[in-house]
């Protein structure tokens, strides 16, 4: 059935209360996940945004916001920008005397995400603070993703930093300690969950994580995260995977295919216009 065209002004009122929605409640996801995963660098990656990071002590004391304005690409609202607004929070089990502090604060920002991402680090094997965490705070939010971090750390060590991909050996671990992890966050909370492998640092299956983050949004809400532009297949590549791309960019060469089914990425024939 084709769709019944509106008049200009139909369109035009359509167009205002869409501005209305997001500018009075802008599509919302809250970061959280125990100390040193990540939490900022990811944010940073994702969206271009420029928090502090250290690589010995933990940097977000409070909970930040940060905007990142994309388009809508299709539907009424096409050609509106929209700001997407993320919550940074400080990272659990960094201090025992700050934990009830913090759970307070997470109890009070939750509710108003639209989707929580709750983030681990694959090289970390103690899961038992992120089960506690989470069945504290599982009744605070129904729609939660869970990242893998810093899979690019994985033994054997050794990440192929051309096409920056996992090899054949870090692959098999990663797919592993996913499998690990993910049926031990079930068993705490009682239900299956979604865990995605990825590396902020190696910009490794952003546009998957991204893409788990969309597809978890409420039903009354998914208009906005579907309608908003989608990465493209090289938004999250290095500088070198995208050499070699340019490079062997033939109808022949299968090394484009590859780096885009490894990456969990769109191929630019399947990309978003």
């Amino acid at each position: 059935m084709q769709p019944v065209p509106i008049s200009e002004q139909d369109e035009q009122v359509l167009r205002t209360k869409v501005l209305e929605e997001i500018t009075g409640h802008p599509p919302t996801i809250g970061v959280i996940g125990i100390s040193g995963v990540g939490k900022s660098s990811t944010i940073n990656t994702l969206l271009g945004a420029a928090l502090p990071t250290s690589d010995t002590v933990a940097c977000t004391k409070e909970f930040w916001s940060v905007s990142a304005e994309l388009a809508f690409t299709h539907g009424n609202a096409r050609g509106l920008a929209a700001h997407l607004q993320v919550i940074d929070a400080p990272g659990l089990g960094e201090d025992v005397r700050r934990d009830q502090e913090y759970l307070a604060a997470y109890r009070r920002h939750l509710p108003r995400c639209d989707v929580v991402l709750w983030l681990m680090a694959a090289r970390n094997r103690a899961v038992a603070l992120d089960q506690r965490y989470l069945r504290q705070l599982s009744d605070c939010h129904p729609r939660m993703v869970f990242g893998l971090n810093q899979v690019d750390l994985v033994e054997p060590l050794d990440w192929h930093p051309t096409l920056n991909l996992p090899s054949e050996g870090q692959r098999r671990s990663i797919d592993q300690i996913t499998r690990d992890r993910q049926a031990r966050l079930a068993d705490a909370l009682q239900r299956d969950i979604r865990m995605i492998p990825y590396s902020a640092k190696a910009r490794y299956n952003l546009q998957g994580l991204f893409t788990a983050i969309v597809e978890a949004c409420p039903e009354d809400r998914a208009w906005l995260f579907s309608s908003l532009k989608n990465f493209t297949y090289d938004d999250f590549l290095t500088a070198e995977a995208r050499q070699v791309i340019e490079s062997t960019r033939k109808p022949t060469s299968g090394v484009l295919s590859l780096l885009t089914q490894r990456h969990g990425l769109t191929s630019p024939s399947n990309a978003t216009e």
